[in-house]
């Protein structure tokens, strides 16, 4: 048991160990970068003040435009005639996302997300779901497969 145990935490650890040395060298990379650029930018200003430059926020992780979500949603219902859950949709848009499908944590939270913009479509009259089984798993076809969304701006404005 407790070799199984060991042989787990150490896969899990040279996974981490990987993730970690792919970021340092993607930060290596970004430093030449922006000290190309530095450079570049001395010889048009030598007596340039970097440290009161702005630095542009990243938008946060996963983050769509307006309507986006829906909209792939709609393109993974449309690409199939069988009824589809829940849990297949959110895997599907984590793959499509490239997020980590085996964090739970973050499975939950966009299966909740997935299963929100279904039921906001579905109050549009586009989807439709039902009942699998005994549980509250619900499984969900597109009804209109011609629905058009609008909007595609961040943040509603």
């Amino acid at each position: 048991m407790s070799s199984i145990t060991v042989r787990g935490l150490i896969k899990k650890r040279a996974e981490i160990a990987g993730r970690i040395q792919a970021l340092h060298e993607e930060s290596a990379r970004l430093v030449a970068a922006l000290d190309h650029i530095d450079q570049t930018l001395r010889l048009f200003d030598p007596e340039i003040d970097f440290e009161d430059m702005p630095v542009k926020a990243l938008p946060p992780p996963n983050a769509a435009f307006r309507g986006e979500f829906q909209r792939s949603l709609l393109e993974m219902l449309r690409g199939t005639q069988h009824w589809q859950t829940t849990e297949e949709l959110a895997v599907k848009v984590m793959v499509q996302r490239r997020m980590n499908d085996a964090d739970r944590a973050l499975r939950v939270l966009t299966r909740k997300r997935v299963g929100h913009a279904l039921k906001r479509l579905e109050r549009k009259g586009v989807t439709v779901s039902r009942r699998m089984g005994k549980g509250s798993m619900l499984s969900w076809k597109i009804t209109k497969p011609d629905a058009r969304l609008e909007g595609g701006w961040r943040n509603g404005n």
